[in-house]
């Protein structure tokens, strides 16, 4: 089997999202499929040895003053339709990570040979109208024309072209039962899904190392958005620090290359003495970082993007750490899962200050502490890697084929 996978907003500086398309291609290769990569980047990519597996389509660089994402976007299109770098249809399938309707993707995906299908990590429309949360519109023509171009277009888009762009495709993957039904009725209720949840290469991570809870609890949080992301909840754990009237210090570390939102909540409760801000930090700081940290804070408010349900990277990572977490919504991976469940707990997906007494209660009651870090790794390795993923891909792609 050959599948060729498109990513079409690649860039030089590998983000979250490339690393992991990534993964996925290399776990796919590992699961007996040749698989190569096509991504399409306006970078001209300086070290492209780095990509083994990874064909590149430069894109023009588009210089507008007004509507240069909408046309940018287009141009990335475009340059897939007119690319002749990779024969497409010399592959059985296209694993294509669901870039937003566009007619020019209509085209596309109506002009070729290989079967399609799509990954969707969250609900498109829900997630567009969510710009208008943090960027309500203002009367002055930046913020009319940001409106036009980030809300109206995108919405507009995915009613004129999402459904046909969907049904043109073999299947859809989600990240969970709630964005699959979502997918389901975007598409006129005809659309095969299959939830898998996200990944994460299980190996590459560094075990923490046992921890004893004395006089301080920390607590750590990875923001990996540039944009205020409110869907983390970041704002319910700031209210939780404030109320505690509890017997240990609460200490929380917070990551990331855009913390102003965060930062004022923190100012206006009065917290900074218990609430660490700090850049965006590599891996291997991470690893030191975390070996000193009891607790990990996964998506506590992704009811604000209308969804009850998804998986995220992070989540995932945690577990490869060996750091137990709490999180704010059904997981596909998690929430049923007896043993998953020993090592991470659930609460309500809300706009409430989390509790953080119940929260400490709940750490010092797990079993055999200075086990879970290696419980949890082995769990990520039999449950959450890439190659397990992508095995349970490949087996729904060849019960397709056979059902035909």
């Amino acid at each position: 089997m050959r599948i060729l996978y498109v990513y079409t907003f690649a860039s030089q500086i590998a983000g979250s999202v490339q690393k992991k398309v990534c993964a996925q291609i290399e776990a796919l290769n590992d699961n007996g499929v040749i698989c190569k990569g096509l991504f399409l980047s306006t970078d001209i990519i300086e070290h492209p040895k780095d990509y083994p597996n990874v064909d590149f389509v430069l894109v023009p660089k588009i210089k507008a003053k007004y509507f240069r994402s909408t046309k940018q976007r287009s141009a990335y299109f475009l340059a897939l339709l007119n690319q002749n770098v990779i024969e497409i249809n010399d592959f059985d399938f296209i694993y294509f990570r669901y870039p937003g309707a566009h007619p020019l993707l209509k085209k596309w995906i109506h002009n070729i040979k290989p079967k399609v299908f799509f990954e969707h990590v969250t609900a498109e429309t829900k997630e567009i109208k969510s710009y208008q949360i943090e960027n309500p519109i203002r009367f002055n023509v930046s913020s009319v024309l940001g409106s036009i171009e980030f809300y109206y277009l995108p919405l507009l888009r995915e009613i004129l072209y999402g459904s046909s762009i969907r049904m043109a495709a073999e299947f859809g993957i989600c990240n969970s039962e709630d964005i699959a039904q979502y997918e389901n009725h975007a598409a006129g209720s005809n659309y095969k899904t299959l939830v898998l949840g996200d990944a994460v290469q299980t190996k590459i991570f560094h075990v923490k190392e046992k921890l004893n809870l004395e006089q301080e609890f920390r607590i750590i949080f990875l923001k990996g958005a540039v944009t205020n992301a409110d869907f983390n909840g970041l704002d319910r754990v700031f209210k939780g620090i404030k109320i505690y009237k509890g017997l240990f210090n609460i200490k929380f570390y917070l990551f990331g290359k855009n913390l102003v939102a965060e930062k004022k909540i923190i100012q206006e409760l009065g917290i900074e003495d218990q609430v660490i801000c700090s850049d965006f930090i590599q891996k291997a700081q991470i690893d030191t970082v975390v070996s000193n940290i009891h607790l990990g804070i996964g998506a506590l408010a992704v009811h604000r993007k209308g969804l009850k349900s998804t998986s995220t990277i992070k989540t995932r990572e945690y577990f490869a750490r060996g750091l137990p977490f709490v999180y704010g919504h059904n997981d596909p991976d998690f929430s049923d899962s007896k043993e998953a469940m020993k090592y991470c707990k659930q609460i309500t997906g809300d706009d409430d200050a989390i509790d953080l007494e119940d929260i400490i209660n709940w750490y010092q009651s797990l079993e055999e502490p200075f086990k879970i870090p290696d419980h949890m790794h082995d769990f990520a390795l039999r449950f959450l890697d890439y190659r397990v993923k992508m095995k349970k891909l490949l087996l729904y792609v060849n019960n397709l084929k056979h059902v035909k």
